[in-house]
């Protein structure tokens, strides 16, 4: 018997930890004690394993998570066979796109999808109108969550106008009431940086000088802070591996009104109707209230520190954009681009102390860019040698198979047509007699059925095969122009180069978005 493959989906959203506490647990743990035992339910003694995949705090009004992705990769490479979720909005909220996996893929890559407590199982729904009930309650779910995120919206502006504080954290400098989570109050233990940031640009001193004189003294930054205090403060750079203070972490401090004791709300919107991205808000559309706590510096200090680091960023040195395709090697932040007598990338936080690794990512830009081109060209030229080795390999492989068996059953379907007009043929000159006539007729019509049956199945494979075998490929055309690639061209690059790590200026990495095309063994 063969063991089915199936694949647990489990999700928990922010606000599904919000719930009332007579409501059903949507938790995590929950939600698998109700799978497994659904599980063992459904298979009744049939040979079966489980993974799981699980996104813990994300929306699922969109299909980007990691754990979802993770599924349905698994379900068209083959790994699992069936899924199972607690109900649709598990799943997502997004009626079209759950209705298209649902009516569409998962049929087509012979996938079984079950929702426990809407009842559906889709081994049931063929040849039925269950598919129109999944598209109503889908549509359901999706006008449920842009309804709940605009009350969700309308209820914190109102706090906000009121003067209450509503963020997650409390800004660096600040800690919550423990009476009043609403209520911010200073936080002695990390103030005293804050007034000192303020202080040295009031000085004159520039943000990377301050960010250099903070690491130095080995200042925990705001992440490291309430790390150390235990507190689940979310890592918004996980790839930047040593957290140390920056320019940026040092103007964001300076450019807050909120050390004013103004409170703030509205700066950027994030939620359905901006896709789930953070987008900045014009300042007149901000909801401000002025003296809402106490300051932790004065107007005149605040003015000063500004107007210092304006001046200072109208004369900078050193400018250009962020270039999230080139990683350093150390610290794991993006290189930036140092465009004035020498063409260089090089890793920001080498300039946030006085002496780190960092500053040993300081490499021509010409230099780099033809090394990474070089290499892509190879892996083009392997791509395409694997390629061809595959569609050698492949002759004899399902697919010709499933051609020959779809062919042989329409030759003998054809066949059919004239051996039932032979023996009528012989009915009527009485070669044959009325009953065997009968019977030989019932015997064609029941193998034309199995015919139709295996052409059928053998066709819908092949159609399967077609739609989704290795929609990750790059085309041919592309490969073949990337092997042959003169001029660096980042955007090109992208479809074979997931990131360049950079160590220096003779040691780089590359992430790769394919594998190594000669790594799976091929059997002739």
């Amino acid at each position: 018997m063969d063991t089915v493959m199936i694949g647990m989906y489990l999700r928990l959203s922010n606000e599904d930890t919000n719930k009332e506490k007579n409501e059903e647990s949507n938790s995590i743990s929950a939600q698998r004690v109700l799978l497994t035992n659904h599980i063992e339910e459904l298979m009744q003694g049939q040979s079966y394993s489980i993974t799981e995949f699980c996104d813990d705090g994300f929306s699922g009004t969109n299909f980007n998570r990691p754990g979802v992705q993770a599924l349905i990769e698994a379900a068209k490479s083959g790994n699992i066979n069936m899924i199972i979720v607690k109900d649709f909005s598990r799943f997502g909220r997004d009626y079209l796109e759950v209705g298209r996996y649902l009516e569409y893929i998962f049929p087509i890559l012979q996938i079984r999808f079950v929702s426990v407590n809407d009842n559906y199982d889709s081994s049931d729904k063929f040849g039925t109108t269950g598919g129109m009930s999944v598209a109503l309650k889908n549509l359901v779910y999706g006008m449920y969550s842009a309804d709940l995120s605009k009350k969700v919206r309308s209820a914190r502006d109102i706090r906000a106008r009121n003067g209450e504080f509503i963020g997650q954290y409390a800004p660096y400098g600040y800690r919550k009431n423990p009476e009043d989570k609403h209520e911010l109050l200073i936080d002695e233990n990390v103030a005293w940086v804050v007034r000192k940031i303020f202080q040295m640009a009031a000085d004159g001193i520039n943000h990377a000088e301050i960010a250099r004189q903070l690491n130095e003294s080995e200042i925990p930054t705001r992440y490291l802070y309430h790390k150390l205090k235990g507190d689940n403060f979310p890592d918004k750079q996980p790839q930047v591996k040593i957290k140390k203070w920056d320019n940026s972490a040092v103007r964001d401090i300076i450019t807050n009104e909120t050390y004013l004791g103004t409170m703030f709300w509205n700066r950027a919107k994030c939620g359905m109707d901006t896709d789930k991205k953070r987008v900045e808000q014009p300042r007149e559309t901000w909801i401000v209230v002025e003296n809402q706590h106490e300051a932790l510096v004065s107007k005149e200090l605040f003015d000063k520190a500004n107007a210092n680091i304006v001046g200072l960023n109208v004369n900078r040195r050193v400018v250009g954009k962020k270039n999230l395709f080139f990683i350093c090697g150390y610290c794991g932040k993006t290189l930036k681009h140092r465009s004035r007598t020498n063409d260089k990338y090089f890793c920001r936080t080498g300039s946030q102390q006085f002496e780190n690794d960092c500053q040993r990512v300081n490499v021509r830009i010409k230099e780099l860019e033809d090394a990474v081109l070089c290499q892509v060209r190879g892996m083009a030229v392997m791509l395409i040698e694997a390629r061809n080795i595959r569609k050698k390999v492949q002759k004899n492989d399902r697919k010709t198979v499933l051609e020959t068996t779809v062919a042989d059953s329409t030759r003998e379907m054809a066949r059919w047509k004239d051996t039932k007009l032979r023996l009528y043929e012989q009915y009527k000159a009485g070669t044959i007699t009325r009953e065997d006539y009968v019977a030989r007729i019932e015997k064609g019509k029941v193998r034309m059925e199995e015919l139709e049956q295996i052409k059928s199945e053998a066709q819908a494979e092949l159609n399967s095969m077609q739609t989704v075998s290795k929609p990750e490929e790059i085309p041919d055309a592309e490969l073949t122009e990337l092997s042959v690639l003169e001029s660096f061209d980042k955007e090109r690059l992208k479809a074979l180069i997931d990131k360049v790590v950079v160590y220096g200026a003779d040691a780089i990495e590359i992430v790769w978005k394919v594998g190594n095309p000669f790594e799976t063994e091929i059997i002739t």
